[in-house]
């Protein structure tokens, strides 16, 4: 087997295609649809609370006894968590960045 060396110039060459490859992605996910940052909160909040209510139904079906996979359900109760958690997370954040703002002496 043999190693064939890798000049510059082939280099170059991959650096350059992968930039326009990655400038020609980002101008097609633009393109595809453009979505402003209020929606982006209402489909992660809307997620977020889908999760809890299918941890919410899970959780019921095993303490009723419709379901013995205790496996799914802590799954399901752990997503909802870690959901919850990020969405107070950014609340947070938007709220420490708006306070940051309101400090800001014009």
């Amino acid at each position: 087997m043999t190693i064939k060396h890798i000049g510059s110039q082939s280099l170059k060459q991959l650096d350059l295609q992968n930039k326009s490859d990655f400038f020609s992605n980002l101008n097609e996910t633009k393109s595809d649809k453009e979505s402003s940052f209020m929606d982006l909160l209402k489909n992660g909040l809307q997620e977020v609370n889908d999760a809890s209510k299918d941890a919410d139904k899970k959780s019921m079906d095993l303490a009723s006894g419709k379901s013995s996979n205790i496996h799914e359900t802590m799954l399901a109760v752990t997503k909802a968590e870690l959901g919850f958690n990020m969405m107070v997370q950014m609340r947070n954040k938007a709220i420490e960045s708006y306070q940051e703002v309101m400090r800001m002496q014009v």
